[in-house]
């Protein structure tokens, strides 16, 4: 497992700059836009998409069939992306938890204790979310063949929650009171915790079941 991890963070070295001036592209236009919130987002979206990087490096050397005439079972292989998966998700939460504290500050951004743990929490669990029903995908048909199930796997729900925005203030539906807002926050980050882990964990069983299946 530990060798499996090492493996996919050296592949990623050379990919390594890129990531490191996209971070600073999303950090200018964050401060331009005095929005501290935008580049904790990005950040934990870049950094949850490298397990799909990693994979298509595994794809394009064919490392699947190499690793499986070693001593590597395949419930190794699968469960050490789903560990660099999660491991990269809460390196995205604290790299952006930061650098967004740091801009929101800079450019004195007034955030709640709630609403900071509510970003904090909830935008990482969608990339989560999304990111669980891609990985199975692309243990089934490969990286390339996965990227328009991906595209939509991403864009849909966007266009969906707009849509549903857009519906709920054409009809004038009123704004839930504190009362509930806090009721609806304690509530459902618990919610939306549990409803992650439960879903991370079916994505697992699924690839799981996919790659024993899977002839290289």
């Amino acid at each position: 497992m530990k060798g499996l991890l090492i493996k996919d963070i050296l592949n990623l070295k050379n990919y390594m700059k890129q990531l490191i001036l996209v971070f600073i592209f999303f950090v200018a236009y964050g401060i331009f836009l005095k929005n501290g919130t935008f580049v904790g987002s990005m950040t934990t979206m870049m950094l949850s998409m490298q397990v799909i990087t990693t994979m298509s490096y595994d794809e394009y050397a064919k490392w699947d069939k190499y690793a499986l005439t070693m001593n590597i079972n395949r419930k190794d292989v699968v469960l050490s992306k789903y560990v660099f998966f999660i491991i990269c998700i809460v390196a995205g939460i604290i790299i952006g938890d930061i650098v967004s504290l740091a801009i929101n500050s800079f450019a004195d951004v007034p955030l709640s204790i709630q609403e900071i743990l509510m970003i904090s929490i909830t935008i990482p669990c969608i990339f989560a979310i999304l990111f669980s029903i891609v990985i199975p995908i692309v243990f089934k048909v490969g990286v390339e063949k996965a990227r328009v199930v991906m595209m939509a796997v991403f864009f849909i729900p966007a266009i969906l929650v707009f849509a549903v925005v857009k519906m709920a203030q054409k009809a004038n539906i009123p704004m839930p009171d504190e009362a509930t807002l806090d009721m609806m926050f304690k509530f459902g980050l618990v919610g939306v915790i549990i409803l992650t882990i439960l879903i991370v964990f079916a994505s697992y069983k699924i690839s799981l079941s996919i790659y024993n299946k899977k002839e290289f």
